[in-house]
């Protein structure tokens, strides 16, 4: 996914159809998707306090709300869209106006920039009132130049955050996105400082990969408010090139330096985050590159705690890592030692010598020293230390001390996170949405001990997807797997798997986050999963070949036990793998299939509190070869023979598909081939209609002679009876 996630705190619920509307799920994901081509959506822009959603695409911009769609058109000039062209770049992909700013500048005015065919633009665009009335529309007369405010290349990653009016971005400032900055812009008059980063490759930046800008209060002085930020960078430590992750801060008060730094950040300070896990003999894995972070409020503003998305920079180990962090942590390594480098071939170390005063990175504030109200104000020893120290010794490491979720050597790398939290029956919990470059969405519980509606809105190349952050009726119907997703937003009560709402007082309800125990919480647990609640199949296998036996469980904690109870036999034995016998993730796939392998087969899922259940009996039955070169029947025709030997190739296709797929389960790959079909069908009615009568008569005329055969043949048997009826 390449847009912004944002969650919707409100009861809006948006519903809005610009070609097409698909809802998923019993209403729990809706899309809302473009142009054939795609909508290539970039921006998300969410205004709570008035219910609507701002889209930002190629070459549009769309206004959501539940009256109405609006949307303006915002095209690159057509001799930019040239000279992109001519550049080399993608016509479709590359050379159009990609919206990728879109902030709230004031109660009437957007300010929105785009990337105009590798020539960024700027305006505002002025937007009041509601339905029909309503004003939505581009300001042209605002148009400016967007650069280092918005990027180049519609790809490529860049963050941006408006705080009083004041723009910082953090972004590439020439067309080849070699030169990477953070900057402010804008600001009310008279105080327009435009301030940028030094452009120092050695110490300041180096070809940085920008992620995301929040600003927080450092204390109760608002002289002390900073932009904290996150991005990755390539680091040099003497001749080893290596990325790294960082988290870095300017204050909002910095106005650059008066000799020496002008117009250039003089508070500037990073530092690295470390994102591990800790392995033997103190070899460390390491997650270095940073793709996204979340900052989930709590009841200290000054205070959020920061998720990030880590992943691997090595092409033979993938995988990825969130780690959470504190602002504690991060400002105690701001407050901690300095790092020092000789030169650009030295390796930083850490600075012992003396430290000017005031401290470098302090924000300038009167409360402190009446002589220093200006960063224009420091002494020139403070502004030359900051100029070659902006890297901190310390690193910011995680407050577990390691990640407290990972995914490797998985098909998958997570790319964004959103973060929610949700009271439960048992107390209060986190819950990761994680967005992956395949297209899915994880849902992540983490136990970490004022209800509102809330959707997820994903966007991606292709529309905007909103998802219901309960979907609570994919648990199925039985208290114990309701149970066993441990969802917090969800709870049993006493019918169905439903939506958990902390103020209701139904004795019924049951819900176990924390264990996920259904022996504790459902009574019912042997019905659920009795004889008569167990699914039964029948699956046939030919002898020396390939057999394989689905069987998936709900929940994800589970292991998956296989019992054998062959013909004749009262005992179930407990399949032990082998080179032959081979359990995997979707089932148990048995090579090379013996009259042994003959019986029933029981699938038994065991949760990680010893709580046991069925899922799945199959009887297993074997085709031998001599059933297979048995001869036709007589009465088996040649084209009948040739059909059922197409048929048979067809189901073998179909079961390399179902193996090779991305699906979870065979009624996922099922449901998409019916889809697919019926499609088919769709296209199949559009065909000419004299195209398509003649088909009709042609299966009229075959059924008919076929009809006349068949009476010809008994005429000619009831004859023959009769002739022989004579002779006696």
């Amino acid at each position: 996914f390449d847009a912004r996630w944002c969650i919707l705190q409100s009861k809006l619920l948006i519903y809005m159809v610009l070609q097409r509307f698909v809802n998923l799920s019993a209403g729990s994901v809706s899309l809302f998707l473009g142009p054939s081509d795609g909508l290539h959506s970039h921006s998300l822009l969410l205004d709570e306090e008035r219910g609507r959603l701002l889209l930002g695409a190629r070459d549009h911009i769309y206004l959501l709300d539940p009256d109405n769609l609006s949307k303006i058109h915002w095209p690159a000039p057509r001799d930019r869209v040239e000279m992109c062209e001519l550049a080399g770049k993608n016509a479709n992909l590359e050379c159009a106006n990609f919206i990728r700013v879109l902030h709230n500048f004031n109660r009437t005015h957007v300010y929105a920039c785009g990337t105009g065919a590798f020539s960024p633009t700027c305006a505002f665009i002025e937007i009041s009132g509601h339905r029909e009335s309503g004003v939505f529309q581009l300001r042209s007369n605002t148009e400016e130049s967007g650069r280092l405010k918005c990027p180049f290349d519609p790809m490529q990653p860049f963050t941006s955050v408006l705080a009083d009016q004041f723009l910082y971005v953090g972004t590439s400032s020439d067309f080849l996105g070699k030169d990477t900055a953070f900057t402010r812009s804008l600001g009310p008059p008279p105080d327009q400082h435009y301030i940028r980063t030094d452009i120092s490759e050695d110490y300041w930046i180096n070809e940085a990969r920008f992620i995301s800008a929040h600003p927080i209060a450092d204390t109760y002085n608002p002289d002390d408010d900073k932009i904290y930020f996150f991005f990755r960078e390539v680091s040099w430590e003497g001749n080893d090139k290596s990325i790294l992750s960082r988290v870095a801060r300017v204050c909002k008060n910095d106005v650059g330096g008066l000799r020496s730094l002008t117009n250039k950040w003089t508070t500037f300070l990073k530092a690295r985050l470390v994102c591990s896990i800790p392995g033997p003999d103190g070899v460390d894995t390491h997650f270095d590159e940073l793709q996204d972070v979340f900052l989930l409020p709590t009841r200290d503003e000054k205070n959020p705690i920061v998720y990030a998305i880590f992943t691997t920079s090595s092409s033979i180990f993938r995988g990825s890592a969130v780690c959470v962090y504190s602002m504690a942590d991060i400002r105690a390594v701001f407050n901690g030692p300095y790092a020092h480098k000789e030169g650009p071939d030295h390796r930083w170390v850490e600075y012992e010598g003396r430290i000017p005063y005031p401290r470098p990175g302090t924000c300038p504030s009167k409360t402190y020293d009446p002589r220093i109200k200006t960063t224009k104000d420091f002494p020139d020893e403070v502004v030359g230390f900051i100029r070659v120290h902006p890297l901190m010794h310390r690193s910011v490491y995680p407050l577990t001390g390691r990640p407290v979720f990972t995914r490797v050597r998985v098909d998958y790398t997570l790319t964004h996170i959103v973060v929610d939290r949700v009271m439960a029956d048992d107390g209060q919990y986190e819950v990761m949405f994680l967005g992956t470059d395949v297209g899915s969405v994880l849902k992540v519980v983490i136990n970490t001990h004022s209800h509102t509606l809330q959707q997820l809105y994903v966007g991606s190349s292709d529309g905007l997807a909103q998802v219901s952050l309960s979907r609570c009726h994919l648990y199925g119907q039985a208290c114990a797997e309701c149970c066993l997703a441990r969802d917090p937003y969800c709870a049993w009560d006493g019918l169905t798997c439903s939506r958990y709402i902390p103020a209701s007082k139904r004795r019924a309800r049951r819900q176990d986050i924390k264990n996920g125990d259904p022996a504790n919480q459902c009574w019912d647990t042997e019905d659920s999963f009795g004889v008569g609640r167990v699914e039964e199949k029948v699956l046939f296998g030919v002898q020396s070949n390939s057999t394989f036996l689905e069987c998936i469980p709900k929940s994800q904690q589970a292991q998956i036990r296989w019992y054998l109870q062959r013909p004749g036999s009262e005992r179930r034995e407990e399949v032990q793998p082998d080179d032959r016998v081979v359990p995997t993730e979707r089932g148990l796939l048995i090579r090379s299939l013996q009259p042994s392998d003959v019986g029933v087969y029981v699938c038994v899922a065991q949760e990680h509190t010893h709580f046991t259940h069925t899922l799945l009996r199959l009887t297993l039955q074997l085709v031998t070869h001599g059933q297979l070169d048995r001869k036709p029947k007589p009465s088996e025709s040649p084209a009948a023979e040739t059909h059922h030997a197409a048929e048979a190739r067809q189901r073998y296709k179909d079961y390399l598909r179902v193996m090779s797929s991305p699906f979870r389960s065979l009624e996922e790959y099922c449901d998409s081939l019916w889809l697919d079909r019926k499609h088919s069908r769709v296209r199949g009615r559009g065909l000419g209609a004299g195209k398509w009568k003649h088909i009709q008569e042609m299966k009229k005329n075959r059924n008919r002679r076929h009809h006349r055969e068949k009476e010809e043949k008994r005429g000619r048997e009831e004859r023959g009876r009769v002739v022989r009826t004579a002779q006696q």
